[in-house]
């Protein structure tokens, strides 16, 4: 019988030998190869200054949905080591923990220690030469992060990044916090679509359109719109059609080829599904029942109007308590594939009040919304509900990016609330009003006035270009994706 350690340094061996001939192939389609997320630029940063000597920043952390790129962002990390540092194959190691422990039970400190021993002739302490080790699907270890610590401490040269699509599993890690840098890969926004399926970089814009919101002042967001619309008039391969395709389908990399849209809603259908049966039980126990309720509670979302959710009125649906509603959608939220935001207001009223919870993307909600039969697909309210998710999901992934802090509300005002209020730590409130179709003034004039604000946003089809009216600025639904 092969000994346990044989099976793994045999696995090792394989991928040392296999992974640099296959990074063409899954790098590229048709002998173009895949353009990169701007993540990449802040990981070979890293990269050169541990080659450097500079240790400080040598775990990096990388959690996130499926599909969103993670496994093509460290395989050019590895193709940038191999081919632009001219760092040995045996010096760098890429591993799918989820195929390692389908062959052999082991933590990931094991697999490196064997590592080290077969390839090396050394251990931790006395590695002498640079190492680079890439975990793929790292929270099959569910020490994972202690497995980080010890390596971190114990070894100077090696750098190491892990991965994984349970995002609570990833930032539950108090025993490595203090030393990684940890960098949360999100579901694109439009910028990032359009760098990555056709090469077109409009990061200006998205720039501008970050200073606009939290300035007021549209001037650089004309100028910056301007050449956005050129280069997607120059593009060849650009469709007309691409921002709704985007806007319904869009958000995951790892769909990009599919040719239907029957196709990629199964797909994202079956993203949806497999964190639910694979993520959410290796962070906490999950029953077969609570897996099934789970999966329930994202149809009710995906059917209902976006608005307070009574834990109460879902208990009661799905026949269970309040408490276990509670925990399911806390589970949900930390795999990502959901968020929340509270009321505006004192401590008082958030704890009073319900929250309102949207989805990673519009188009998970839509892929949802198809499979059940959502009634309302395709009209207008179904497609400003959309357009609300959108915006919801687009200031929840900025306001998580590590250079940005405020925090997203919704208005509990009964009367002619509006749909988002952001405040940048202590500065004047922004209200944000989302509609399809164009939108009249009076409920965000009402928002401005109410909360003392210098302005407010609709994002809206009003114009075809950003329009600052007085004290409303206007942004259309397609220029906000941008964001």
């Amino acid at each position: 019988m092969i000994e346990k350690e044989e099976l793994i340094a045999n696995f090792i061996k394989d991928e040392l030998t296999d992974v640099p001939n296959i990074l063409n192939k899954e790098l590229s389609n048709n002998n173009m190869k895949f353009n990169s997320r701007e993540e990449l630029d802040e990981i070979k940063g890293y990269l050169d200054t541990f080659l450097k000597e500079d240790t400080s920043n040598k775990i990096i952390v990388l959690p996130g949905l499926r599909g969103v790129g993670k496994t093509t962002l460290i395989l050019q990390a590895y193709e940038y080591l191999l081919k632009e540092k001219n760092i040995p194959p045996n010096n760098v190691l890429y591993i799918s923990f989820d195929d390692l422990n389908d062959l052999v039970e082991c933590n990931i400190r094991q697999m490196v220690e064997v590592y080290l021993k077969n390839i090396f002739h050394a251990n931790l302490r006395n590695l002498d030469e640079k190492v680079f080790i890439f975990v793929d699907e790292s929270q099959i270890d569910k020490k994972w992060a202690s497995s980080g610590k010890v390596i971190y401490d114990k070894s100077h040269n090696i750098f190491m990044i892990f991965t994984g699509s349970s995002a609570l599993h990833l930032e539950r890690s108090d025993d490595l916090a203090r030393r990684m840098r940890k960098k949360s890969i999100t579901p694109l926004n439009y910028t990032q679509h359009l760098k990555l399926k056709y090469g077109i970089d409009v990061s200006c814009l998205s720039a501008d359109l970050r200073d606009l919101i939290f300035g007021g002042d549209i001037n650089n967001v004309l100028s910056s719109e301007f050449k956005a619309n050129n280069l997607l008039t120059n593009c060849l391969d650009y469709s007309s059609t691409d921002w709704e395709e985007y806007f319904k389908f869009g958000g995951f990399p790892i769909l990009f080829d599919k040719k239907s849209h029957r196709e990629i809603c199964e797909d994202l259908v079956e993203i949806t599904q497999r964190v639910i049966t694979k993520d959410m039980p290796q962070i906490k126990e999950l029953s077969s029942e609570n897996q099934s309720n789970a999966k329930r509670i994202l149809r009710y979302l995906a059917l209902q109007q976006p608005g307070e959710l009574t834990q109460a009125n879902l208990a009661n649906y799905l026949k269970t308590s309040t408490a276990n509603v509670n925990k399911i959608l806390d589970l949900l939220e930390k795999t990502h594939l959901i968020f929340h935001c509270e009321p505006y207001g004192g401590s008082a009223k958030r704890v009073k009040k319900s929250w309102k919870y949207y989805f990673a993307t519009p188009s998970i909600r839509h892929a949802l919304s198809t499979k059940v039969g959502n009634p309302l697909l395709g009209s207008d309210d179904y497609e400003g509900f959309l357009l609300e998710n959108l915006v919801a999901s687009n200031l929840f992934n900025l306001s998580n990016n590590q250079f940005t802090n405020f925090t997203i509300y919704y208005d509990a005002d009964k009367k002619r609330n509006v749909d988002f209020l952001i405040q940048k730590d202590c500065e004047n409130i922004i209200p944000i009003e989302v509609g399809r179709g164009k939108k009249k003034k009076l409920q965000i004039k009402h928002a401005i006035n109410k909360y003392n604000c210098q302005y407010g946003i609709v994002v809206a089809n009003n114009y075809s270009s950003v329009k600052k009216d007085d004290d409303v600025i206007y942004i259309p639904p397609k220029i906000f994706s941008f964001l």
